[in-house]
């Protein structure tokens, strides 16, 4: 058929953000599977102060006859005029290497973010435009210098009915003179249209089995790595096992027959040493030679001519979940029901989340023939299809643990509760300072809507471990040194939110066991900040130099110098009489007075500095100037 677009209301602002009426502040576009007119949208804004704005869009047949949605566009109206000096900060929104926090320039190729976008048009005039809800349609927001700043969505065909009405997602527009206090706004204001309850931060502290053993640790590994971490520190309380503990990918009631006693013995040695047990599974996918998929292949997602969808990964062809089926829902909730109550794990990791949804799935998926993804439910979208699989995990893990990975984070959001915020870590210095940009740049999550997790301690380098063990691509034979280590060391001892070792303690050398046990002294802190990020994520690897957090204990600035020479930083208008620091592999050179810190940091080595005596995080963060010195 043809597609036509339907423009529901072109619309007139007159002050962007000064005029209260709905039909001032944006225009609405349905494309359709039929060049009907009987869609018609309503705008509702509430306003949150006299800066913001919550956007409410409903969508509404009027006709007699179901329709079908193509696509949706929104466009803003007489925003502020950028021009050449100004600047874009897309939020990151998946657990991807290829969508980390990103700055670009107003003649800049476009790009767009399912999460945030920030416009900075002078340095205290600042634009935000945020996603708040992630029900139905996958929403992203864009800004192009042709057609300034955009939402949009796939409609993935979504009937609408005669008579029924859609909400497109919640989004918030606000104005203001304070970066910062903008990003911290944008995680309140999700958990607030949620109903979101603030995440308990710095709780879990252990081990874990994935970076060096892969898929292939045993029980010995399991038992000799948990007793020495309680050796490093005897407040540890968790293990987490990672994946191929089960037979087959989706058969997750079934144990590897090297496991004595099943999952459920190997949760009791572990509950019975004092630590919480945590498991890992692939909540979206199973593989073709699953009992499951022999069992019931009509609970895995199928193509416009009813074939099963495959993707091969390694020596096998995987197939996904189909959670607009309520059997498929029905077994997972049963599976982790059966893990955190029967077996004793009260710590969850479900991985994979983000192949639930479309754009997803085709990105793994090798055959060209496939075209369409069709569900058992096909009133539902992608969108819809993994809310319900997610709110039948949480019911299965109750009041366990949830940790979200590989996701995209906003379907996620009043679900989990904690969030990997970032790929896995690989023992390399390449991976630390892209993976600093990757994690720190969604702070405005930590706490307030969910407990950021930046990835495991990893510290080991070629010389502390065993080859014959070697698995998995970046994760053995590095060269990273011990002050590249403390780095990263030092980034999750303070922002990286769950802290779990994941080398083999066993062969760690006594210095790099040291950076695990320093990790594990200091409390994560429940608020962090890049203060350079207007100066940073220019690309992948332009981390962030300057990062400012806040927990129980104090307030600690931490300054990292990814450079291969030295770098020279003056940070001024903070309480340098309050001052303690807490130093990596090599000392830094700096002086202190007068509220101006001085420092030079040597090549590749970070420096970590307490702020003593009732220091104010959001005083110290607002007044802090920087200046970086050749």
């Amino acid at each position: 058929m043809k597609l036509v677009i339907i423009t529901i209301s072109t619309l007139i602002i007159c002050s962007f953000m000064g005029c209260n009426s709905p039909e001032n502040l944006l225009s609405v576009s349905i494309n359709t599977e039929s060049n009907s007119k009987a869609i018609g949208t309503k705008v509702t804004v509430e306003n949150w102060d006299k800066n913001t704005k919550l956007v409410s869009i409903s969508i509404t047949n009027n006709g007699d006859k179901t329709e079908v949605i193509k696509d949706i566009l929104i466009r803003l109206k007489n925003t502020p005029v950028f021009n050449e000096n100004s600047k874009f900060l897309y939020g990151s929104y998946e657990m991807s290497s290829k969508t980390p926090v990103q700055q670009r320039s107003f003649n800049d190729e476009q790009l767009f973010t399912e999460s945030i976008l920030m416009a900075k048009n002078a340095e205290n005039s600042f634009l935000k435009v945020g996603i708040l809800t992630w029900e139905i349609f996958r929403a992203s927001i864009a800004f192009s210098k042709e057609n300034g700043i955009t939402i949009s969505a796939e409609g993935e065909d979504k009937p609408i009915k005669p008579g029924e009405t859609l909400q497109f997602e919640k989004l918030v527009i606000e104005e203001g003179d304070n970066w910062q206090d903008l990003m911290f706004g944008y995680g309140g204001q999700i958990a607030k249209i949620q109903n979101i309850q603030p995440k308990e931060i710095g709780k879990w502290n252990g081990y874990g089995t994935w970076d060096y053993f892969g898929h292939d640790f045993t029980i010995e590994d399991v038992t000799s790595n948990m007793m020495h971490t309680k050796a490093l520190y005897d407040k540890a309380n968790v293990i987490q096992l990672d994946a191929s503990w089960w037979v087959n990918r989706g058969d997750y009631l079934e144990t590897r027959s090297n496991l004595p006693g099943g999952m459920k013995g190997v949760a009791k040695i572990i509950n019975d040493n004092g630590f919480v047990a945590g498991l890992h599974l692939d909540g979206m996918r199973a593989v073709k030679t699953s009992n499951v998929f022999k069992d019931h292949p009509d609970w895995f997602l199928k193509d416009q001519d009813g074939k099963t969808i495959y993707a091969p990964l390694r020596e096998q062809l995987r197939v996904f979940f189909d959670y607009s089926n309520p059997e498929v829902c029905d077994y997972m909730r049963n599976v982790l029901k059966t893990m955190t109550t029967d077996w004793g794990y009260k710590y969850i990791k479900v991985d994979f989340l983000c192949f639930g949804l479309n754009r997803d799935i085709f990105s793994i998926v090798k055959d060209t023939t496939v075209k369409k993804i069709v569900a058992f439910d096909t009133t539902m979208t992608s969108m819809e299809r993994s809310r319900a699989g997610f709110k039948a995990m949480r019911e299965g893990i109750g009041e366990a643990f949830f940790l979200g990975c590989s996701s995209v984070f906003g379907p996620n959001f009043g679900y989990i509760d904690g969030l990997r915020t970032g790929p896995d870590i690989d023992p390399r210095f390449e991976s630390y300072r892209s993976h600093v940009l990757q994690n720190a740049g969604n702070f405005y999550l930590n706490q307030t809507v969910v407990q950021n997790d930046a990835d495991y301690i990893v510290v080991r380098n070629k010389e502390d471990e065993d080859s014959t063990r070697a698995q998995g691509k970046n994760k053995f034979g590095g060269e990273v040194t011990l002050n590249e280590a403390a780095m990263w060391a030092d980034y999750v001892t303070l922002f990286g939110g769950i802290k779990l070792s994941s080398d083999d303690l066993n062969l760690l050398r006594p210095e790099r066991k040291e950076l695990v046990k320093k990790a594990f002294s200091i409390k994560t802190c429940n608020r962090f900040i890049p203060i350079d990020l207007w100066d940073k994520a220019k690309n992948n690897e332009d981390a962030f130099n300057i990062m400012l957090g806040t927990n129980v204990q104090g307030v600690y600035l931490a300054l990292f110098n990814w450079n291969s020479e030295e770098l020279g930083i003056k940070l001024s208008n903070i309480p340098t009489d309050k001052m303690e620091v807490i130093t990596g592999e090599k000392e830094p050179t700096f002086t202190a007075g007068n509220s101006v810190l001085d420092i030079k940091l040597k090549a590749r080595t970070s420096a970590i500095f307490k702020f003593r005596d009732g220091a104010d995080f959001d005083e110290v963060r607002k007044q802090i100037v920087y200046e970086f010195l050749k």
